[in-house]
């Protein structure tokens, strides 16, 4: 059980990074976002507000958020495809 609220932030932190499916890097602080291709991204509607990254989008490997309707690609906003 955590007993301060330094203990309580990092379980927190830990909980999120866990649920986003993100790997952490402690010393360089740096988030590595899930990676899906076009087929086994999860429904964008699960996800709103979601990032991650799609290795085999039609223009190339890129980042892509979901808008609560459709994964879109962060450069352009497009729908991944």
């Amino acid at each position: 059980m955590a007993e301060s609220l330094q203990e309580i932030k990092q379980l927190a932190w830990l909980a999120i990074i866990e649920a986003f499916g993100l790997s952490v890097d402690e010393n360089a602080l740096i988030f590595q976002a899930k990676s899906y291709t076009v087929s086994t991204l999860p429904a964008a509607a699960t996800y709103p507000r979601a990032v991650v990254y799609c290795s085999n989008e039609t223009g190339g490997a890129t980042l892509a958020f979901s808008d609560g309707t459709n994964w879109r690609r962060v450069q352009d906003r497009a729908v991944v495809s």
